[in-house]
């Protein structure tokens, strides 16, 4: 972070500097009071179930500078309303000190693998100031632009949203030159009602465009396509069943543990599995040709792809391959799962362990099997769902042919899983993030090390 005086951070979120000198510099914004410095400032952020104001005291002890707080406790601080929204005011402010490009993504699924992607080959170009892990909320974005340097040369941030209105927010703070829309899907229909509305939040990422902002939208998306020749931005599609798109892939092959596509006359390998993979590549490799990068450069950019921790990776172990994708779950993602875990071509039975899936209201029941009509479709060999919920894509998968066992929690799905694995097996093991399948991954390659 470049640095500011207390006062230029006070100006920019509206303040009152109370206790404090305002020449003192501070090069780093923590909303974590065991983060201290000298130089560090904390924002006492409150939550349901926290209240940062409690922890001032011991910051100042173990010698911080100075907080942004709602309360005057006689130490040093910048008085505000709102600590939350007095982030929000810091990073867009701070934001604007660069002269860079910002690029945001949002989407229902694939949003991070996008964002990683669009990463991988701008960082081909040059250094990526790009949101980690799932630091793409009211909190988590903010803290990322707050990390912009002077040797960035672009930032790439995600937004995440659970209700309409929140990417309106995050979009005036980064105020992105480019907004990518991967798509509209079903994840946090129980709080939205209906595609439609989650459309519509969706598209909130476009209100921090400039005049000259590029929209790049995933054309094979219906709702999405539909908005062509709609906004008011210079606007790119790409797909791969639409042949309209602006860019589009062809000769899509997508292997076990790879996909190759062609754009135009340009070859790619993406070392991932999985067409939803292939979308990823397409709206990095539109970003890279947007910033007038070389085929090759955006070529080796794609190629050194690799996707989070526990989203779709590939684990090797005893002889069986372990398709880990743990970190969240909506009908899309577990769709495009079990395609990866049906294009597995390892020699033995394909198992799939799935989880329940959450915040779908009323939709809970069609969603869950939709599921498993999916997994009866892709001749899945045999399926442990975990959870009541998740019952439901049991006796959908069942009633297409799929044999299925359910259990109730972490520890029956591993023994149930050791008890019948094989060698050359592959297992996906997928669901909503609090269900914590990683236990059950874990527990998998630490049984199959032992053998």
């Amino acid at each position: 972070m470049k640095e500011m005086t207390l006062r230029e951070i006070a100006q920019a979120v509206n303040g009152q500097l109370l206790h404090a000198d305002g020449t003192v510099l501070i090069d780093n914004i923590s909303t974590n009071s065991n983060t201290v410095s000298k130089s560090t400032l904390f924002v006492a952020l409150k939550g349901e179930h926290f209240d940062g104001h409690d922890f001032i005291s011991d910051f100042h002890q173990n010698g911080g500078s100075a907080t942004i707080s709602e309360r005057d406790t006689g130490l040093p601080a910048i008085l505000v309303e709102d600590t939350r929204l007095a982030l929000g005011d810091l990073a867009r402010y701070y934001r604007g000190k660069f002269d860079l490009p910002v690029i945001g993504v949002t989407g229902s699924v694939g949003k991070t693998s996008t964002r990683r992607m669009v990463e991988s080959v701008l960082s081909i170009a040059g250094p990526v100031c790009c949101t980690q892990g799932n630091l793409n909320n009211e909190i988590g974005l903010p803290r990322t632009l707050l990390t912009i340097e002077d040797a960035h040369r672009f930032a790439v941030i995600e937004m995440g949203m659970n209700h309409a209105g929140e990417i309106r927010y995050l979009t005036h703070i980064a105020k992105p030159d480019i907004a990518v829309i991967t798509n509209v899907g079903t994840a946090h229909i129980g709080n939205l009602g209906s595609r439609e509305a989650i459309l519509q939040a969706k598209l909130e990422i476009l209100e921090g465009l400039p005049p000259d902002g590029l929209a790049l939208l995933n054309g094979d998306d219906e709702r999405l396509y539909a908005q062509r020749g709609k906004l008011p931005f210079r606007t790119l599609f790409y797909g791969i069943r639409n042949p309209d798109c602006d860019l589009v892939a062809s000769d899509v092959a997508c292997g076990a543990l790879a996909s190759k596509f062609r754009v135009g006359s340009d070859a790619f390998t993406i070392r991932v599995p999985g067409a939803h993979h292939v979308y990823n590549a397409l709206a990095a490799i539109a970003i890279g040709l947007e910033f007038h990068m070389p085929v090759t450069d955006i070529q080796r950019g794609a190629a050194d792809f690799r996707p989070a921790d526990m989203r779709q990776a590939m684990i090797e172990a005893g002889g069986v391959r372990i398709i880990e994708d743990c970190y969240n779950a909506n009908a899309d993602s577990m769709e495009a799962a079990l395609a990866v875990l049906a294009a597995s071509d390892t020699g033995g039975r394909r198992i799939a362990i799935l989880g329940d899936m959450l915040e779908l209201g009323a939709f809970t029941q069609s969603e869950h099997r939709r599921v498993g009509a999916c997994a009866a479709r892709h001749g899945i060999d045999l399926l442990i769902t975990v959870g009541e919920h998740a019952r439901t894509i049991a006796e959908q998968a069942g009633a297409g042919g799929v044999e299925t066992m359910s259990v109730y929690n972490n520890r029956e799905a591993l023994q149930t899983v050791l008890d019948i694995l094989q060698e050359k097996d592959a297992v996906l093991v997928k669901a909503s993030r609090s269900a914590k399948f990683e236990e059950i991954s874990q527990g998998m390659q630490a049984a199959l090390a032992g053998h």
